[in-house]
């Protein structure tokens, strides 16, 4: 598994080649073989604005939540504002 870190400048995709829409719900898939093993769901919450890192809730808990998948995939459901659950405003 690989864990995920994305800089301030560059720009992060899910597996559509879409950039990640902040407050949106994916789920951290890996690829391996060509098939794909669809593991937990988490929430884009933007960029933290000190080191750039690339931060993920957990879509439940609202818990910070790594990412080891390959690509992260999006999920059909409501986009949530992460400042509405305690979240600071970051960059998307």
């Amino acid at each position: 598994m690989v864990l995920v870190s994305i800089m301030i400048n560059e720009s992060m995709l899910d597996m559509d080649g879409n950039p990640l829409k902040l407050g949106a719900m994916y789920c951290d898939a890996t690829i391996e073989q060509g098939v794909v093993d669809y593991g937990g769901l988490i929430r884009y919450c933007g960029k933290n604005p000190d080191t750039g890192r690339a931060v993920f809730a957990d879509a439940d808990t609202w818990d910070e939540a790594p990412i080891y998948g390959d690509v992260l995939v999006l999920q059909l459901g409501p986009v949530i504002d992460p400042t509405t659950k305690g979240w600071p405003c970051m960059a998307e």
